[in-house]
């Protein structure tokens, strides 16, 4: 995995694996179908981290735990 920080204060990065594609996670929708979404960058969020990601055509922030709209 490599990391690239998008900004000066390390508040936002992104995450290639070995292939040089962004990172991928897989996310729960409500009705406890598992999709998996590449994503754009990563940002903290106190002493933790959210993915945004693109879900139904919009960006969206997401915490790695969210349970998605259907």
């Amino acid at each position: 995995m490599n990391t690239y920080y998008l900004n000066n204060r390390g508040s936002r990065w992104v995450t290639f694996d070995l292939a040089g594609k962004r990172q991928k996670i897989q996310l729960t929708t409500k009705a406890g179908k598992l999709v998996e979404r590449r994503v754009s960058f990563w940002e903290s969020f106190g002493n933790f981290a959210l993915a945004h990601i693109s879900w139904k055509g919009k960006k969206i922030s997401v915490f790695p735990d969210t349970l998605l709209d259907d």
